[in-house]
């Protein structure tokens, strides 16, 4: 379980991110995360959330979004909530390094899978941003943090899901 102040690093962009408060200092309200992206750093696919809101708040630089059919830069003090169920992708689309307030609102188990998700890329497995498709497979089944790809249906990972996590899980795709 990811605590309070955890700080955890992507060996490769060297971007950071601070735990602020989390599921468990909050009783599950929300998860607040302190990022540090550098340029050419993480940037994930398209996807969906679709049992929590996702925000934004830039503390310094830019940060550039992908969001019904736009794509924007925010700057100090701007934010955005990304709604349930719409794709999108944020990312730091300029030269400079960028700080950003990320919160998910119900936090859930977002913790365990950001975790995941950096050290999937200090694996080298995360390819444009996106993690084996067997990896995704068993995090529909093992988080309820529920993310999806935005480029294949959710009825369709779903499905995918219940065959293919117990065949990711052998494989040793989902962590701890």
């Amino acid at each position: 379980m990811i605590k309070q102040g955890t700080i955890i690093q992507d060996s490769k962009t060297k971007d950071t991110a601070e735990f602020l408060e989390t599921n468990q200092s909050t009783g599950g309200k929300y998860c607040k995360v302190k990022w540090t992206f550098h340029a050419g750093g993480i940037r994930p696919a398209a996807h969906i959330h679709l049992l929590q809101d996702e925000q934004f708040e830039v503390l310094k630089g830019y940060y550039t979004y992908e969001y019904k059919g736009e794509t924007k830069k925010l700057g100090p003090g701007e934010s955005i909530v990304f709604d349930k169920a719409v794709g999108h992708i944020h990312y730091n689309g300029d030269n400079e390094t960028c700080e950003v307030i990320q919160t998910f609102t119900p936090a859930l188990d977002v913790e365990d899978l950001l975790y995941r998700l950096v050290e999937l890329s200090n694996e080298g497995k995360i390819i444009n941003g996106e993690p084996p498709m067997l990896e995704v497979m068993v995090w529909l089944k093992k988080f309820e943090a529920k993310t999806y790809l935005a480029k294949v249906p959710v009825g369709v990972q779903n499905t995918l899901a219940t065959l293919l996590a117990p065949v990711g899980r052998m494989l040793g795709h989902g962590g701890n």
